[in-house]
């Protein structure tokens, strides 16, 4: 063979190998550019959430701060209980008959209406034990409402949106939340500082935007037909007690650091724990993109829930591993956004980043349950983690001293509840007979 020869022949060796990365390219385009598109608003809503951030946190103050982080973080929790997870059960109804919107939304307002009160009492009482008297309990009650009502009546407006299939609307909902709060912190700041009064402008700012949300949402789908089911309520609970216990894993900390530390320190720590919610905003636009297949793919039983999560895993771990590089970079300039006093904030955002990509391989890895009709298993192992989760962060205190340990036990908490899902959706799939699809 003439010593040209290979050199011609080059080419066509690699042609079917180019053919077939081009095909895969091809068809991944349509999905990165959804992405893409539900990502672009999402992102300039991480940027005016994180100035609203900055804004509350100099503010108030970092001893103030520390206070109303404890707020933040018990409302976090106990939204998924607000409504009784009928966003949820919204979105696997119309993923799978859009018709049945007007039921389902009818649905999740009553639920509304019905867990509003005894919710955000058990909260306030909450509130109370976790801070002690440093927090009055009227200055609780009317800022875990303002907190709730916002953070409800958007995260169930965006899955209305997902439900549709409109995640750039759902992106543009999160972006408009974040304005309205915004505004409301330049405004006030401006004036005053003290928590008290922040609390009842929270409160209203979320009520009028609750009420223009709700509006929107009729407008462009539909009134609700309100029908009482106990079935779907059942249904409901379970995707509740799975996302409180979520919502649990992700605020716990600042409850466990509020037993051991002054307000100034868990101020510090809350503002690098803030930057983790920002970080997840990309893995939680993934998730939501994803979310409506499981429930499609469930039809075929946990072995294709499960198949379809191993193909979308080095996705979303390459999209947590891009959250953790940027919320690393952003860290390094609480400081001097924040003031000298939040200059710990720094440590601990960097530190607590490094679960982000353990966190969205939970989500895939839970979702090929929830998809498949394993809602209640994976329910009662959100529990079971979450009540670990806390037990890891109060040994690793005990064990490596103050905010470093609580960090310890936090990423090893997450680590350990991946490997039990993994493992469980591995288990259910060996026992259950795989369905048609």
């Amino acid at each position: 063979m003439p010593p040209d020869a290979a050199v011609t022949d080059l080419p066509d060796r690699r042609r079917p190998l180019s053919r077939a990365i081009g095909r895969r390219a091809a068809a991944a385009r349509p999905g990165v550019l959804r992405y893409a598109r539900a990502l672009g608003p999402t992102g300039v809503a991480l940027a005016l959430q994180f100035v609203t951030f900055a804004v509350t946190a100099r503010g108030l103050g970092v001893a103030a701060f520390g206070l109303y982080a404890t707020v933040i973080a018990v409302s976090a929790i106990l939204i998924e209980l607000l409504g009784c997870g009928f966003s949820d059960v919204l979105v696997r109804a119309v993923a799978r008959d859009a018709a049945s919107f007007a039921t389902y939304f009818g649905l999740m307002l009553m639920a509304f209406a019905v867990t509003f009160v005894p919710v955000l009492l058990g909260g306030a009482g909450l509130l109370a034990v976790a801070s002690g008297t440093a927090l009055p309990f009227s200055v609780a009650l009317v800022g875990l409402a303002g907190e709730m009502i916002a953070g409800r009546c958007c995260a169930s407006t965006e899955a209305i949106m997902v439900a549709h299939g409109s995640m750039s609307g759902a992106a543009v909902v999160r972006m408009v939340t974040v304005v309205t709060r915004l505004v409301s912190a330049l405004c006030y700041f401006a004036m005053a500082r003290a928590l008290d009064l922040w609390v009842w402008v929270v409160l209203g700012q979320s009520i009028a935007l609750a009420i223009g949300l709700c509006l929107y949402i009729v407008h462009r789908y539909g009134r609700p037909r309100f029908a009482w089911s106990w079935q779907e309520w059942r249904a409901g609970l379970a995707f509740a007690v799975n996302q409180t216990a979520r919502a649990l894993q992700g605020n716990v900390d600042r409850l466990v650091l509020a037993g051991f530390v002054g307000p100034a320190a868990l101020g510090a720590y809350a503002a690098g724990a803030r930057l983790l919610v920002v970080g997840l905003f990309p893995i939680q636009v993934l998730t939501r993109m994803l979310y409506p297949e499981f429930f499609r793919q469930g039809l075929g039983g946990i072995t294709a829930t499960r198949r379809f999560a191993m193909a979308q895993a080095p996705v979303m771990l390459a999209t947590g591993v891009g959250s953790l590089v940027i919320v690393a970079i952003v860290a390094q300039f609480l400081p001097q956004v924040l003031g000298h006093d939040f200059v710990a904030s720094r440590n601990a955002a960097v530190l607590l980043a490094t679960a982000l990509p353990l966190i969205g391989l939970q989500y895939l890895a839970a979702d090929s349950l929830t998809g498949a009709g394993h809602q209640g298993l994976r329910a009662g192992l959100a529990i079971g983690a979450s009540l670990a989760l806390g037990l890891l962060m109060v040994a690793g205190e005990h064990m490596l001293g103050g905010i470093n340990g609580v960090i310890a036990g936090f990423v090893a908490g997450h680590a350990l509840f991946l490997i039990v899902l993994i493992a469980a959706s591995w288990r259910v799939a060996r026992v259950t007979p795989a369905r048609p699809a």
